[in-house]
């Protein structure tokens, strides 16, 4: 295995690679600051030129629609004043809509209950009045009844005792001797 002398140390195999990892190690660190500090002076040198531009424009134009903003919010809220009276006002229309409508609707409640009664008492004293209708009805027809029962039986019983008078009568003239040739 080889082996290298520096500064009195001598280094084989394991220690020479960790001593060239280190000492590139090193270097690439110097190398980083290097870099890091480069980057630096550019950006200080940058910033020590920096000059900053003219806003006095963007200034007025911000003025302007400041302006602007509040000329428009002020209308707004004009218009919002505005429309909050016509809200309230119809809000209070709508209030008192409400409370006719209730009432009517009340009323026609009160109405409905009324005629529903009436009909309920008109349909109970039209049933009793069809119903004492229907009884005298029957009473007559009965009645009438009798009475041509009563009338057919009397003239069956007159037509019985015409007819047997007749059959008598009859037999009478066919037994009669002054009849016979």
């Amino acid at each position: 295995m080889a082996e290298i002398e520096f500064a009195g140390l001598k280094f084989r195999g394991g220690r020479m690679v960790a001593a060239a990892l280190g000492f590139s190690t090193l270097i690439g660190g110097l190398y980083g600051a290097f870099e890091v500090y480069k980057d630096y002076e550019n950006m200080k040198s940058q910033i020590q030129k920096y000059k900053s531009p003219d806003m006095t424009g963007f200034d007025r134009r911000l003025l302007v629609i400041e302006t602007k903003i509040n000329d428009e919010i002020t209308l707004f809220r004009d218009e919002m004043g505005g429309l909050k009276e016509r809200v309230n006002e119809m809000h209070e229309i709508v209030r008192d809509i409400k409370v006719d409508t209730r009432s009517e609707a009340s009323d026609l409640h009160t109405s409905m209950s009324d005629v529903d009664k009436r009909s309920r008492t008109l349909d109970q004293e039209t049933r009793k009045a069809l119903r004492q209708s229907e009884k005298t009805i029957r009473d007559i027809i009965s009645s009438a009844q009798e009475r041509f029962d009563s009338k057919i039986s009397s003239i069956d019983t007159k037509l019985d005792v015409l007819e047997s008078r007749m059959q008598k009568t009859l037999q009478r003239a066919l037994d009669n001797p002054l009849l016979k040739k």
